[in-house]
């Protein structure tokens, strides 16, 4: 009579297990986001190699670049500051006095519009939640040395990231 009970206590666990098994591979597959919190970021643009160099600095990293424009802005202190295209208009950069200052990352379609991918993409590793974050921009205001880091977004990915480096 013992062996009856212990081999049906045997089966009633072998169920349960079971039954945890594909409660948990529901989990797995149907609850679960698909992002993986640890997995790796591309990095795009090394931004604290690029950010406050001056031209030629910049040119010894990113390749020669394309004059596109000359840019002008009274607020920055800007009268007749070159804007240069680097990477075949992948990076696109204006030269505020003399030093890389806004700093544009083009064709991003690739990568979801999250913080941390966003941040990976620039080559920043401090995780620093956004001061902005609604209707498809995100914005991060004094973020180390950098006064303001903006990202926009298209169908959930991220369209072009723009780095204003010390004008506001």
């Amino acid at each position: 009579m013992e062996q009856t009970s212990v081999r049906r206590q045997w089966a009633n666990w072998k169920f349960i297990t079971f039954i945890v098994i594909l409660i948990a591979i529901f989990i797995k597959f149907y609850v679960l986001d698909e992002h993986d919190e640890n997995a790796a970021v591309t990095v795009e643009l090394d931004l604290p190699r690029i950010a406050l160099r001056n031209q030629q600095e910049v040119a010894a990293i990113l390749g020669k670049g394309k004059l596109l424009n000359y840019y002008k802005d009274q607020k920055a202190g800007c009268e007749h500051c070159p804007s240069v295209s680097y990477r075949d208009g992948k990076v696109e950069v204006i030269y505020i006095n003399e030093i890389a200052d806004q700093i544009r990352l083009n064709g991003l379609s690739d990568y979801a519009f999250e913080d941390r991918v966003i941040l990976g993409l620039l080559n920043l590793t401090e995780s620093i939640a956004p001061n902005i974050d609604k209707d498809g921009v995100k914005t991060w205001d004094n973020y180390q040395k950098y006064t303001q880091i903006t990202a926009f977004s298209r169908d959930g990915r991220v369209d072009y990231i723009l780095i204003k480096s010390k004008t506001e």
